[in-house]
């Protein structure tokens, strides 16, 4: 093919293969759709890593309204949350040239300095911690500043494939207008999923890739367990006093371990901002929501899209300052 018969300036089409990579969109989100791979941007303590992922199945089983104030402005938005059980993805990152799964990468880590761990009981541990990366795990995510027409179009899709309403099961509703579950959840073919700045985050907290999580709650999880461990191995010659009070340790250690482990979003430690902006860490973990504001559903056989944003001409795909922000209201 001879393209220099269409006349056009070869240079800037040379200029550009040479720079592919950084003009890549600038979206911060991505769609993942049932049976396809999608590339994503992936971290580990920081360093990006390139990861593929592909969707396997998907359902959403609750969606819950809500109603907050900016901080910022001052002005009332909604917020839209939701779980999507079950999600199961493969994920598989690139690292020094080598594709690895996400139970491959974290047993490499814990044999890293040539100790020998069997395979398979690593593989057990993981899922008995409730880390099923390899089968399925919740979703939770989150809308911030919602378009009312686009969350009703989806609670009315949502009840149509069978979803009831739940607002008044809850017991301390906070700013909760509205929730609905699915008891075994409807089927999702695909949706998008976004990142956060935590440089924008009151918190220093929030949803980055599923890499970050993933590894995150693998070192919290284990880690308090093992500081659990250490406690109940230096019992000996402690007074009685002593030995509860390492015996209460222990047991908060454990039960901290276990908050909200099974999550692809990750969990992290509330962190209440006073009104001075100080930060006060809380011994309690809350599931992270990932940033989603479009996805779709088969509802009685047929594909219904919800596009959640504000804005939507598919042109503001960033996620705010305010998307980052935590709150003390549970969806559920």
């Amino acid at each position: 093919m001879n393209i220099s018969t269409f006349g056009l300036d070869l240079n800037l089409f040379t200029e550009i293969a040479e720079n592919i990579d950084a003009l890549q969109g600038t979206s911060t989100t991505r769609t993942l759709s049932v049976g396809k791979t999608a590339n994503m941007k992936g971290s580990i303590n920081g360093t990006e890593v390139p990861m593929e992922v592909t969707l396997r199945e998907a359902a959403l089983s609750r969606l819950s309204i809500l109603e907050q104030k900016s901080p910022y402005t001052g002005k009332d938005y909604y917020l839209v949350t939701g779980v999507m059980n079950p999600v199961k993805m493969d994920i598989v990152l690139t690292v020094d040239g080598e594709k690895v799964t996400l139970t491959d990468l974290l047993y490499k880590f814990v044999t890293a300095d040539g100790s020998t761990v069997d395979r398979s009981k690593f593989d057990s541990s993981l899922v008995s911690m409730g880390l099923n990366f390899a089968g399925s795990m919740p979703l939770f995510f989150q809308q911030f500043g919602a378009a009312e027409e686009g969350f009703k179009h989806a609670i009315a899709a949502f009840k149509q494939a069978g979803a009831v309403d739940v607002t008044g099961r809850i017991s301390n509703p906070g700013r909760i207008v509205a929730a609905y579950q699915h008891q075994t959840g409807v089927p999702v073919t695909s949706f998008e999923v976004g990142s956060v700045d935590r440089s924008k985050s009151r918190t220093g907290q929030g949803f980055l890739n599923f890499a970050d999580s993933a590894i995150e709650t693998f070192q919290r999880v284990y880690g308090l367990r093992l500081q659990a461990h250490l406690l109940s191995q230096k019992l000996d010659g402690l007074t009685q006093a002593q030995v509860a009070d390492a015996n209460e340790k222990r047991e908060k250690l454990i039960q901290l371990s276990r908050q909200w482990v099974s999550n692809w979003a990750g969990s992290q430690q509330r962190i209440v901002v006073a009104p001075s902006g100080s930060k006060e860490p809380q011994d309690i973990y809350d599931p992270v929501n990932a940033p989603c504001g479009r996805f779709t559903m088969v509802v009685n056989g047929s594909e219904v899209p919800v596009d959640l944003w504000s804005n939507s001409a598919r042109a503001n795909t960033s996620v705010s300052p305010e998307a980052v922000l935590a709150t003390d209201e549970k969806p559920f």
